[in-house]
Order: structure tokens, then sequence, then C-alpha cells
């Protein structure tokens, strides 16, 4: 439990620490000149260069947090429903041991292989 916290919070400080790094780079006077986007047919106002690279940083971090989140849940779940299997089957498995006798079965006797003399 411990070490699953300790990743996540290792990813998102690496997360912040490159967003950071991008944020420092692009605020340089090249990346502050205002351009307009075109998405589609929509022309967005002009706006620095940065705040498009940071804008679709920020989407895909939340994108794949998201995903991330999403397979985790269901990789749970699947795991979850597999304990339980578990525990039905370890149920049945102790019903059928109680069911038995007590007494061993006794192994069958030794038999001898019958070969053909020649």
């Amino acid at each position: 439990m411990i070490m699953g916290l300790l990743k996540w919070a290792l990813m998102f400080v690496c997360a912040f620490a490159v967003a950071f790094v991008m944020i420092v780079t692009f605020s340089q006077p090249p990346f502050k000149q205002a351009a307009p986007a075109m998405i589609f047919t929509y022309h967005t106002p002009a706006v620095a260069l940065y705040w498009y690279v940071l804008g679709a940083l920020c989407l895909g971090l939340v994108i794949g947090l998201s995903v991330a989140a999403y397979s985790m849940i269901i990789s749970k779940m699947a795991l979850l429903k597999k304990s339980r299997q578990c525990k039905e089957l370890e149920q049945k498995v102790s019903a059928f041991e109680r069911a038995q006798p007590q007494d061993p079965i006794a192994p069958p006797p030794d038999t001898q292989m019958l070969t053909r003399e020649p």
C-alpha cells in the first residue's frame, strides 16, 4: 500500500517537474509571441504560444491519469472477483474434506504387471 502511494506521488512530482521546466522554457521571449490557433473552423484569439503547449500538457496529463485510474479500478475489480471465487472453492474443498471418512482409504495392493513369456 505504501509503495503504491509512493509510486503515484513520485509520478505526480515528475509530471509537475516537467510542467515547471516547460513553463520556464516556454516563457522565453520567442514563445511569448501571440498567435491565433485554428481549431477546425474556429479561430481562437491570439494568445502566447506557450499556453497552447501548457494546455496540451495538462490535457494529456488528465487523460493519462484517467486511463491509468480506470485500468487500476478494473484490475482491482477482477482481482476481487477472483478472490471471491477462490474463497468459494476453498469452502467447497473444506466441506468435501469434512464429508470424507476419517479413516484413510487403504492403497490398492501392489499388482504385478502381466507379461507374456516368449
